[in-house]
């Protein structure tokens, strides 16, 4: 990425369709917006119809709070809308394919989220969260697409 280029977090900015998957749990359907909240600032927040493995159908939202970090990274913090606490810190790097990849992680008492972003030449933002504990071992696959070519 060269430095005219847009920052990740002005290229992410706007509404996304996405369907996330945990595989042998659910299947998830949703809209995410990213909107600024201030130069250096953004807020996300999704709603979504959640189809659990069982055939239950269930909707909820979630949402995080987004800071740029300094140049020269590419990249910005997520954190949690509720408690404004640190989530993960997601530095974007070009990949050789032309895609732009962050990795983190992420320790939450005994459990342990291990996190890939990449947003792919096609402009999907594919999102990776494998998560390992005590009660857990699964993994979430999102994948995101735009909600209209305006955007």
């Amino acid at each position: 990425m060269t430095s005219s280029a847009p920052h990740i977090l002005d290229r992410l900015q706007g509404e996304w369709k996405f369907v996330r998957e945990v595989p042998g749990k659910a299947t998830i359907t949703g809209r995410a917006h990213i909107v600024p909240t201030s130069a250096d600032r953004a807020r996300y927040d999704e709603t979504a119809r959640v189809r659990l493995a069982d055939g239950t159908s269930l909707t909820g939202s979630q949402s995080y709070r987004y800071k740029r970090l300094a140049p020269p990274a590419n990249g910005f913090d997520v954190l949690f809308a509720d408690t404004g606490e640190l989530f993960e810190r997601l530095d974007f790097h070009p990949e050789p394919d032309g895609s732009l990849r962050a990795d983190a992680e992420h320790v939450c008492g005994a459990d342990r989220y291990v996190s890939r972003f990449v947003l792919d030449a096609h402009y999907r933002l594919h999102v990776e969260h494998a998560v390992t504990g005590p009660n857990k071992n699964y993994v979430v696959r999102t994948v995101y697409r735009r909600a209209s070519r305006s955007s």
